[in-house]
């Protein structure tokens, strides 16, 4: 019996991107620096954040969010209007180019966390399954941590 060694690597190639808070999900969808804002009410909101890389030779697009976090979860982006701030859903979702990225990061695009089902603890982990055209539904665990700006 002999061990393959594409097995070996990619197990390695994956070790070393959990290391740097990225993991290919084996659809080439990988998603990088996972975080969620902590929030203190349960029944309030809270937003995740991440960077999502395509690394297949199609376009996918990011459909929509799920997590047990929050009885709703919707794709936002915060937009200018006139002068006021507001964020307004996404139920369309984001396509992502081959080789592209989305990043989803406060004051932009990002995951909305609707009717949270406890608060978000700074140091807890929720999961949130990313649905992809494409890909399919992808789980991942995201932290909850402080931004620091």
């Amino acid at each position: 019996m002999h061990s393959p060694h594409w097995m070996f690597a990619a197990v390695l190639m994956c070790a070393t991107l959990f290391l740097s808070a990225a993991c290919s999900t084996g659809h080439g969808i990988v998603v990088a620096d996972p975080m969620a804002r902590p929030s203190p009410l349960e029944g309030g909101t809270g937003g995740a954040f991440m960077t999502i890389r395509n690394g297949t030779g199609q376009t996918d697009r990011l459909r929509s969010a799920a997590s047990p976090a929050a009885r709703v979860v919707e794709l936002h982006e915060t937009v200018d209007d006139n002068g006021m701030m507001r964020m307004v859903p996404q139920p369309e979702g984001w396509e992502i180019e081959p080789g592209g990225q989305l990043e989803l990061k406060p004051g932009a695009k990002h995951i909305m966390l609707v009717d949270l089902v406890r608060p978000l603890e700074p140091g807890t982990t929720i999961e949130i399954a990313l649905n992809f055209d494409r890909a399919g539904s992808i789980k991942v665990q995201v932290p909850v941590k402080a931004i620091v700006q």
